[in-house]
């Protein structure tokens, strides 16, 4: 069997601990904060599998998030909070806008790719502003069932905490795969060499298109409990703001790293949250580590961390090697 490595092992242990000790120490605010993260953190990491694997920069990420989240809301005020049922329609909505917006970027790249996704998500804002028998128009989805699993509600902090907890634990599982399979690695082959891979035969489009779909499975999944917190969803949740929210998250939290996403969600959050107490310009703060990271960890805050642990650990083992 395959050792993991200690840049992955290190943060997934860290996970777990934090996913068992939360719901025994925090609060019922803290435990939807915490959730919150999660979930954003999550879509955020979605976001990773196309700009750090891919390079594909785009800014209609949020319409995949939001999307699903109308999805499971609308699924959930007609049918029910079935836990399945909502996961379900928001997934599978989110795989429906994933394809289209897919198609649409196959054969697309930098500049044109963001404007690409910029004007698609546009319209699922449109879409979900204007059609307001349906999503409710500028005052959204309100007064939502709780999310149920058989005779049970899944309304408190700390049942929304640990859905929150395993769909992200999962959603990286599943993320990580993607990046170590095949598709994964042709996908950053893509990137750097893309006429050696099509001279090679790959499909280009075709793997951009099959990123496009995991991505958008995944930013669904968590975008399907996401209006559950707050009962709750509104047009700010397929918004192109939303989409540059979340790659500042991932350049805060390291491009490439995977758990870095949770990391930049819980900075960018806990800034929003608790600066935004004292003063109205909370965003001039966001922006001010946004410049730090760029300058001094390059990598991100995950690949600072990574690189400093394992240098500790490389130093230490050979100070213990010298006679």
């Amino acid at each position: 069997m395959r050792d993991i490595p200690l840049s992955r092992a290190a943060p997934l242990a860290a996970a777990l601990l934090a996913l068992a000790l939360a719901p025994l120490l925090a609060g019922a605010f803290h435990l939807r904060f915490l959730a919150e993260i999660l979930l954003l953190g999550t879509a955020v990491m979605s976001l990773d599998l196309l700009v750090g694997l891919g390079g594909l920069v785009t800014l209609g990420h949020a319409a995949l998030f939001g999307t699903a989240a109308y999805a499971a809301a609308i699924a959930a005020l007609h049918l029910g909070g079935n836990l399945f049922l909502v996961l379900g329609a928001g997934t599978g909505a989110a795989l429906l806008m994933a394809a289209l917006m897919g198609v649409a970027i196959m054969r697309s790249s930098h500049l044109f790719l963001l404007i690409l996704t910029l004007l698609l998500g546009q319209v699922a804002w449109e879409v979900a502003f204007h059609w307001r028998e349906v999503t409710g128009g500028a005052d959204g989805l309100r007064g939502l069932p709780p999310l149920s699993l058989g005779p049970w509600r899944l309304d408190g902090p700390r049942a929304l905490f640990l859905l929150s907890g395993g769909l992200a634990l999962a959603a990286y599982l599943l993320a990580r795969s993607f990046a170590d399979a095949p598709i994964g690695r042709a996908l950053v082959g893509a990137r750097e060499q893309p006429l050696r891979m099509s001279a090679l035969g790959y499909s280009i489009p075709r793997i951009r298109f099959r990123a496009m779909l995991a991505a958008g499975g995944i930013a669904g999944a968590a975008g399907s409990l996401y209006p559950f917190l707050n009962l709750y969803v509104g047009p700010q949740s397929v918004h192109w703001s939303l989409s540059a929210t979340m790659i500042i998250m991932l350049v805060i939290g390291g491009v490439g790293s995977l758990w870095g996403a949770f990391l930049g969600s819980a900075i960018y959050l806990a800034l929003q949250t608790y600066v935004s107490a004292y003063t109205d310009r909370w965003q001039l703060f966001v922006g001010l580590v946004f410049v730090l990271i760029v300058l001094l960890l390059p990598r991100g805050l995950a690949g600072g961390l990574t690189g400093g642990l394992a240098g500790s650990l490389a130093g230490v083992l050979s100070r213990r090697g010298r006679p």
